[in-house]
């Protein structure tokens, strides 16, 4: 799956969901698209959900979850404009697509 189409399966899926399933914004970080502060939350790692959500929807959130990360670099979403983000050490927001 391509890159655009998976960011937007994973958005649906996150609003679906309701998650991030904590309601806990990383401070001092700024949206990139939309530029607001103090509305990114961090999207929980699929270990974390296995309980919480059904076997056939985890394994969609894992292999997506799989396909947009990367090393020392984790997912959130900004609640303001509802569009993923790239975490790098919980300080730094960044686009997926650059």
């Amino acid at each position: 799956m391509e890159t655009n189409a998976a960011v937007e399966k994973l958005k649906t899926f996150v609003l679906t969901h309701g998650l991030p399933q904590t309601d806990m914004a990383l401070f001092g970080i700024k949206c990139p698209y939309c530029g607001k502060s103090d509305r990114i939350r961090e999207l929980e790692e699929p270990a974390s959900l296995s309980e919480k959500i059904d076997s056939e929807n985890m394994a969609i959130y894992f292999s997506l979850w799989e396909q947009l990360t990367r090393a020392n670099v984790s997912l959130g979403v900004c609640k303001f404009c509802q569009n993923l983000v790239l975490l790098q050490n919980k300080a730094n927001a960044l686009p997926i697509f650059e």
